[in-house]
């Protein structure tokens, strides 16, 4: 049991160390991510939509 208490002693001093981002920190790398994403997206459906149309063409020329 002592060894858990050390434990949690280490660890709450630890957090004291911790560098914590600022709100603006937060927000500007919640927007890359947003941004990350929505890019992602689109290039995922344009690239869907042309294999699913040239599959299309493949299936019904034949």
């Amino acid at each position: 049991m002592r060894g858990f208490l050390q434990y949690l002693r280490n660890s709450r001093a630890e957090l004291g160390r911790v560098t914590w981002p600022t709100r603006n920190e937060v927000f500007q790398a919640t927007q890359a991510t947003l941004v990350f994403v929505l890019l992602t997206v689109l290039f995922l459906l344009i690239a869907d939509t042309s294999l699913g149309n040239l599959i299309r063409l493949l299936i019904e020329g034949i």
